[in-house]
């Protein structure tokens, strides 16, 4: 995806995050399906807990990104039965 003057790349993970005026922007990922602020905000940005790399997140703002939408979060990884008894 070529970068427009709609678009911002982040400096701390590179997605570019693609504004949509009237519509929900669009996150590429380096990897995998394109995405929302939401998932990006449920992945990655949430973990970012160092004021200094805060502040040169693109993503923190709560009214921007929106409420976490059901599929955002990685899926929890199911029990393993380790056969103790």
């Amino acid at each position: 995806m070529s970068e427009t003057a709609a678009s911002q790349r982040c400096e701390l993970c590179q997605v570019v995050i693609e504004d949509r005026p009237g519509l929900p922007d669009v996150v590429t990922f380096s990897n995998g399906p394109q995405g929302s602020r939401s998932k990006l905000w449920s992945r990655v940005c949430q973990y970012v807990t160092d004021p200094e790399r805060r502040r040169l997140c693109i993503n923190q703002d709560s009214d921007g990104r929106g409420a976490e939408q059901p599929g955002d979060a990685f899926p929890d990884a199911p029990a393993i039965d380790l056969g103790k008894s």
